[in-house]
């Protein structure tokens, strides 16, 4: 990820803290519902209860006049009615029990209770239960009202918004920190990948130098074509130019800033090429290498100069890891639409712990006793993006101590 995609970033993340924002809320309205349906049902269960035990043992009836009203935190309120058949007795006990009951039930709030006839209209915050009577045509109602309602509700929710206002801000603080973080990682990274890319662009100048002075005294002195001073200058000076290549390859990848030269290609004579070129390298470790072409033609359409680096670099870590006379062969086969490219070798083997993060940059596997192994780590992380950005696929079998075996798959023409 680079520094341009981080706004995009940000942006997920404000979006995923509103989503969690949104998500808190409506988990807190439920939850009020849902606190406000216990409350209800509660309060129901109380009055059901004390009305079950009113109605199984009430007995005597008076008139209005005696009816009184109760000075218990005055919560007992009765509205006029033209008879009543309620002894004031029978309205205590069914105050203590409602009251009783309530306690039980867990409900502390206060409220109001009345007696009314069942023809007076009651408000919609009051809770009706019909009260027995030893005449029939009269029906009374025990209604009972809040006066603190919300009250309950919000002091049962304020845990709940507390600790939801408290994750959502520990996770809104975590989740930017952690983002100006990684801007601040990702600057230092791309700082230290400027270094490196300018450190190599400025190498290459002297390397150039060196190549073209070495071409003008062999041209001034024609026996220093066969010098062998001359000869590990300008294969150490090769190697050196293709090691910065890579990077700065790599570095133009990731950047978007690479488009490959694309052209009609024969992989016979291509392979050809590199293994001829690469003969005298292993030829110094006494190895060979093996590769018969096709009998036709086997027609790909890829870049030449990335694509000879890239089976270079597979012959050449064949040849470095390898602790005995390395041998390698090479073949390939039609596969559906594309051709695939064996490198099969008699090295050293690679894990299958160090399997998943060969093609990562800077990654080198445990060379085990090869200890003159020499790189940067990024030869397969290059073999990997070069063959992607040709459409293709890089696998590979191995087995510690019995060989590798990497397989290209490249479209076919």
């Amino acid at each position: 990820m680079s520094i341009k995609q981080v706004p995009y970033l940000f942006t997920f993340v404000c979006i995923a803290l509103i989503a969690l924002m949104a998500f808190q809320v409506n988990w807190l309205w439920m939850s009020k519902k849902l606190i406000e349906d216990q409350f209800d049902q509660k309060v129901n269960l109380a009055i059901g209860s004390a009305l079950t035990d009113y109605n199984a043992s009430h007995h005597t009836t008076i008139t209005i006049d005696e009816l009184q009203e109760c000075d218990d935190d005055e919560r007992f309120k009765y509205l006029p009615i033209k008879k009543q058949d309620i002894s004031f007795s029978d309205q205590l006990k069914l105050e203590r029990s409602l009251g009783a009951y309530m306690t039980c039930y867990g409900i502390d709030e206060k409220y109001n209770v009345e007696i009314f006839d069942s023809s007076c209209k009651t408000s919609d915050q009051t809770y009706c239960c019909s009260i027995g009577t030893k005449k029939c045509d009269i029906e009374y109602t025990l209604g009972v009202s809040f006066e603190s309602k919300e009250a309950y509700i919000y002091d049962k929710l304020m845990p709940m918004i507390l600790s939801s206002i408290l994750i959502f801000i520990l996770l809104a603080v975590v989740s930017f920190f952690m983002l100006w973080s990684l801007v601040k990682q990702k600057r230092i990274t791309e700082n230290n990948i400027d270094f490196f890319n300018n450190t190599a662009h400025e190498l290459k100048t002297p390397l150039t130098n060196i190549s073209l002075a070495l071409k003008l005294l062999e041209k001034k002195h024609e026996g220093l074509k066969e010098d062998q001073y001359a000869k590990i200058i300008r294969c150490e000076n090769n190697k050196l130019a293709s090691q910065i290549d890579r990077v700065l390859f790599l570095s133009k990848m990731e950047n978007g800033e690479y488009d490959l030269k694309k052209e009609k290609l024969n992989l016979n004579d291509l392979l050809m090429e590199v293994v001829e070129n690469m003969k005298l390298v292993a030829q110094e470790k006494n190895g060979q290498i093996n590769f018969k072409p096709t009998s036709t033609p086997m027609f790909i359409e890829g870049d030449y100069y990335h694509l000879s680096n890239v089976f270079r670099n597979l012959i050449d870590n064949a040849i470095k890891y390898c602790d005995k006379d390395p041998v390698i062969d090479i073949s390939i086969l039609e596969s559906g639409l594309n051709l695939k490219v064996l490198f099969s070798d008699n090295g050293i083997g690679i894990s299958a712990q160090d399997q998943f993060h060969i093609f990562e940059k800077f990654q080198r596997v445990n060379t085990g006793n090869v200890h003159e192994a020499k790189g940067f780590g990024i030869g397969l992380s290059y073999v990997k993006t070069v063959i992607e950005m040709h459409k293709g696929l890089v696998q590979v079998e191995s087995e510690l101590h019995k060989g590798s075996q990497f397989q290209l798959l490249i479209p076919h023409l």
